[in-house]
């Protein structure tokens, strides 16, 4: 096994991909979204409504991690991921007010309009179950491997990882092209990609048993399937199979 590298490589990372929302000219998205026939946009609509969803929820989530961090290194890299996961949120409250034009005059009024249009199995997850993870993970800092794998490697390396590249599927066959929607999708999963190696370095350190990556597996199965008819089966099965690749790189072994 090659241990992956340390939390300093990916807080140096992390510094080297910034980018920043407000950047992105989302202009011509806006006027392109009229133009759409009613399925694409539909489409495109409830998978940011899911992104909007899950971004919110998960750049709140981060400070119970951080204190239970075991040295300063892990402690920066999940506050680097912190500030990566409110740009998400931002970007995608500015995808739904600009392009969409979804009403409210905060993104909380925006998210009240977009939840409905989510599947309950997405809430729950991301509004429940990750909150739920994060209180225990608050009053008992010995469930950080749990909490890490729950978060990393089902929520970010199953679940927003397949939502992402549904986008981007989507936005490919799309009548009309949205730039800056692709555009920030892009660089929204290329912070994806380190935050899921970061979790990967995390559980790699705690040798987990086969009940806990028995866990980990079945978790990631049964997330995979939360965006509901947005993912294809084929994409739910790819998303399952890079999972399992995932925690077998990080170490663990299924028996």
């Amino acid at each position: 096994m090659v241990m992956i590298a340390g939390y300093d490589h990916f807080v140096q990372l992390a510094e080297s991909l910034q980018w920043d929302e407000t950047d992105l000219d989302l202009g011509p998205d806006r006027d392109a979204w009229t133009r759409l026939a009613p399925d694409e946009a539909a489409t495109v609509r409830r998978l940011v409504a899911g992104f909007a969803v899950a971004e919110a929820s998960v750049a709140g989530q981060l400070g119970s991690y951080q204190a239970a961090a075991l040295d300063d290194t892990m402690q920066a890299a999940f506050r680097a991921q912190a500030r990566d996961e409110a740009r998400h949120a931002r970007f995608f409250d500015l995808v739904a007010a600009q392009v969409l034009g979804v009403p409210g005059g905060t993104p909380a009024d925006r998210l009240d309009l977009l939840r409905p249009e989510v599947s309950s199995e997405l809430v729950d997850l991301f509004e429940h179950r990750l909150p739920s993870t994060a209180r225990r993970l608050a009053d008992d800092h010995t469930g950080l491997t749990g909490a890490v794998g729950l978060y990393h490697m089902v929520i970010e390396g199953v679940v927003l990882l397949a939502g992402q590249h549904a986008m981007l599927q989507a936005l490919d066959r799309l009548s009309v092209p949205l730039p800056g929607v692709r555009r920030g999708t892009e660089l929204v999963l290329r912070d994806e990609r380190w935050h899921i190696g970061f979790g990967s370095r995390v559980v790699q350190s705690a040798e987990l048993g086969g009940e806990e990556a028995d866990a980990l597996l079945e978790q990631g199965e049964t997330a995979a399937k939360v965006w509901g008819v947005l993912i294809t089966p084929d994409a739910i099965a790819l998303a399952v199979k890079q999972h399992r690749r995932r925690l077998k790189a990080a170490g663990i072994k299924f028996w």
